[in-house]
């Protein structure tokens, strides 16, 4: 037997080792754990795939030691498969980890349902992986695709399953709900991956990267193609991140920017002299802000909450009224960036609001229903029920039960510790206390959604 061989064999055993193991890990955690559908979906691939992959290699070596003129083609295959593995390698185990008991499964039910609403969106899931950093992230996924489909060509046992995004949670906030809303965010950065990569591109999303484009060129001066490059991907950035905002607040309503201030504050983020500040990255929060207050404006959100009087609708308010003429920019904390960049976006901004009010028609939120339901949902609340109440032969719709249960959590979780403990109206709960019968709110909060989606994920007969 040839050197060229006996390392070809040497090489396929380890990886078949590897392999196997994938396989083995994914259906020992598929079987001992619950899993939304789309982490389930995730693991048979993998478990398709590992197949596929074994036959390939068994195979392969029967080809070498039949043609060795053939082994460096054979060689070729075998690294673009451990190329491909190594980027999967990154995803299992946080996917693992993301079982029923850690994650807000019901509202990642929900997030799935309203985004196979959205306009080229049909059929798509979310996998949700644990992250040991304190923040929520969207793994960008096509160049995993794109590995994807050259592995198929020679283990066509396995298709990566289309329109499959990834979303990182901390793994300290995953049983939690209120600040797990955030999420919706990062839905909103893979809508946008997929709607870009699609062939073609979304109609809207064509047109929105050459108005960045064309606005950019209305006020540079630079005359150097790597240069505007750099900056049409600035633009780009800033782009993404108001898409990413309004596509969550057209879903959620309020409760996403209240979610949003939670988790800035938890990290520190809410700082005053930073607030007008954009860096190469993100716009700065006071621009965010008055986008998000904008459309809850114009949707009627904010007259139907014009009674919450929360230090979070205050803080809302009062970061988006810096005005826009305040605006900075920074490529780090020494060096100042052109004011005219923010300008450029900010000619953008129509064009970005426009294109999340197409795309999210039918799944939008509905602050009528919300109105309706409000005050059945915090008096269910009040007495310590999960409110899964019915009105008329009515329940109420997830997105009400989130609103309502979060404008709740912001004003009434003192009265309600009163109301359970006996404290009299000027004793102070105690932290422990008051994060207790938060955790309570919040399982109550997500039984009702899961109650509330039970009539479309079943249907009801007799």
């Amino acid at each position: 037997m040839s050197d060229e061989i006996d390392a070809l064999l040497h090489d396929a055993a380890a990886l078949h080792r590897f392999v196997d193991f994938l396989d083995l890990y994914c259906r020992q955690n598929s079987t001992s754990q619950v899993y939304v559908d789309s982490a389930g979906l995730f693991f048979r691939y993998i478990q398709e795939l590992a197949k596929g992959v074994k036959a390939k290699l068994e195979k392969d070596v029967q080809r070498a030691t039949r043609f060795p003129n053939r082994l460096l083609n054979i060689r070729s295959e075998i690294l673009t498969i451990k190329n491909y593995l190594r980027l999967l390698h990154t995803l299992v185990k946080p996917v693992a980890d993301a079982h029923t008991l850690n994650i807000p499964a019901p509202l990642i039910d929900l997030a799935t349902h309203q985004l196979g609403q959205v306009d080229g969106m049909d059929g798509a899931k979310v996998v949700i992986l644990l992250t040991p950093e304190l923040m929520y992230f969207q793994r960008p996924h096509t160049d995993i695709k794109n590995i994807a489909r050259l592995v198929e060509g020679f283990v066509p046992e396995a298709s990566f399953p289309s329109k499959l995004g990834f979303v990182e949670l901390p793994y300290s906030q995953g049983p939690s709900f209120f600040t797990n809303l955030a999420l919706y965010h990062e839905i909103g950065h893979f809508v946008y991956e997929e709607l870009s990569s699609s062939s073609p591109p979304h109609q809207g999303i064509s047109h929105l990267r050459s108005s960045i484009g064309t606005s950019l060129r209305q006020v540079t001066t630079t005359t150097s193609p790597q240069a505007f490059a750099v900056q049409v991907g600035i633009l780009e950035s800033w782009t993404q991140e108001i898409f990413c905002d309004l596509f969550a607040l057209r879903l959620l309503g309020p409760a996403f920017s209240f979610s949003l201030l939670e988790i800035l504050s938890l990290l520190g983020l809410l700082r005053d002299r930073d607030y007008i500040v954009f860096s190469p990255t993100h716009p700065a929060s006071a621009c965010r802000l008055s986008e998000h207050l904008d459309l809850l404006t114009k949707e009627g959100w904010m007259a139907a909450i014009s009674d919450v009087g929360a230090s979070a609708k205050n803080l809302l308010e009062h970061i988006s009224g810096r005005p826009a003429s305040q605006y900075e920019m920074y490529f780090d904390d020494q060096h100042p960036g052109p004011r005219w960049l923010v300008d450029a976006f900010i000619a953008v901004l129509p064009i970005i609001r426009e294109l999340v009010k197409d795309i999210t028609g039918s799944a939008a939120a509905h602050v009528g229903r919300f109105t309706q339901w409000r005050g059945p949902i915090q008096a269910a609340l009040a007495e310590g029920i999960v409110p899964s109440v019915k009105v008329d032969g009515a329940v109420p719709d997830p997105i009400s039960i989130i609103n309502a249960s979060f404008c709740f959590y912001l004003t009434s979780i003192p009265s309600l510790i009163r109301t359970f403990e006996g404290l009299q109206p000027q004793q102070v709960p105690s932290l422990e206390s008051r994060s207790g019968w938060t955790n309570r709110l919040e399982m109550w909060t997500m039984k009702a959604i899961e109650d509330a989606q039970l009539p479309s994920l079943y249907s009801m007969k007799g």
